[in-house]
């Protein structure tokens, strides 16, 4: 198998779609991560500070390796030592407290590669790093009982009108369930906030056939229901170029770069895994793509939402069942 390709495969521009891949993982350090991506993929490293690196210039342009935690990231921007009134006279007493702290931050948090957006025909070169991090023995979601490691793909939608995004939106509510149980996603990761799903109330409401909000009530109803960037798919990055405005106050500070992507979270990080491969996630996450161009789409709203109201007990691997028969999931995976 290989990356497969979405019904759609061009932008509203006539461009090819892209899509730009996050993958975490622990066992290897910050500078051995960049030099591991250079070394497949050319380009030039630079230290934006202790918790972040560049790599510029690649084959398949501009990369980051990125220590994942605001704090860490913050005490590196920061002079935090000098704001709590302590005087730290040496270098090296400074150096050997950030190192504890570093230290304990990486027994949970994990290190993250963003990799560039690519069409999807160049997806497959970034397997080569998958290799190589592999080679390097990276460790993924199951190798601690702590790691709620996972891969995020960063899905460029074939436009931003509401009704394409609806349909989008629309297609992942209904296969949920089934990615769910294709993904197996690990117990840590479903505890953990990452990846909340999403409240029934707000899948009942979008689901309903009578929904056709404009751009602000769609993005209004969202935040009262989803007030976060932790849902397995995050729409934050899209509603930002819509109305940033809007999802403003509820970001509280936290990042979100304005992009026409479906931030996609839910998948776990097997990068320890050698039987496993990028495109593993990439073609389940097709099954919305095909839904979301699919004429049934208005009729598996229905019948998601009928079956959710006379279902109380085993709901979610009922509806993946049913999908799975419906769509013909075995034939397209």
């Amino acid at each position: 198998m290989s990356f497969l390709s979405p019904p759609i495969t061009k932008n509203n521009d006539g461009n090819p779609r892209k899509v730009g891949l996050e993958i975490e993982f622990a066992g290897i350090e910050p500078m051995e991560a960049a030099k591991i991506i250079t070394s497949v993929f050319g380009g030039e490293i630079t230290r934006e500070h202790r918790y972040q690196i560049n790599i510029s210039g690649s084959d398949l342009g501009d990369f980051r390796v990125e220590l994942d935690a605001r704090i860490l990231r913050r005490m590196a921007e920061e002079n935090i030592f000098d704001k709590l009134g302590i005087s730290l006279e040496e270098d090296s007493i400074r150096k050997s407290i950030e190192d504890v702290v570093d230290k304990m931050a990486r027994s949970v948090v994990p290190l993250e590669i963003v990799m560039p957006p690519v069409t999807i025909q160049e997806l497959e070169k970034l397997e080569k790093l998958r290799e190589a991090l592999q080679q390097n023995k990276a460790k993924g979601t199951y190798a601690s009982m702590m790691h709620a490691f996972g891969m995020h793909l960063n899905i460029e939608a074939p436009d931003i009108q509401i009704s394409t995004l609806l349909r989008y939106l629309r297609a992942f509510l209904i296969v949920y369930p089934w990615l769910l149980e294709a993904h197996d996603i690990d117990m840590t990761r479903r505890i953990s906030p990452f990846v909340d799903p999403f409240p029934e109330k707000y899948v009942k409401k979008v689901l309903d056939p009578g929904y056709a909000p404009d751009s602000d009530q769609f993005i209004e109803d969202y935040i009262e229901f989803n007030p976060t960037r932790n849902r397995p798919v995050d729409m934050m990055p899209i509603f930002g170029m819509l109305n940033e405005e809007l999802i403003a106050p509820v970001m509280e500070g936290e990042k979100n770069e304005p992009r026409p992507t479906f931030h996609y979270r839910l998948p776990n990080s097997r990068i320890d895994d050698p039987d496993w491969r990028f495109e593993d996630e990439w073609n389940h996450w097709l099954v919305v793509e095909r839904l979301a161009a699919d004429e049934m789409l208005e009729k598996l709203s229905r019948l998601y939402l009928l079956h959710r109201g006379q279902t109380v007990i085993s709901f979610r691997k009922g509806w993946a069942k049913t999908l799975e028969i419906l769509l013909d999931l075995d034939e397209q995976q």
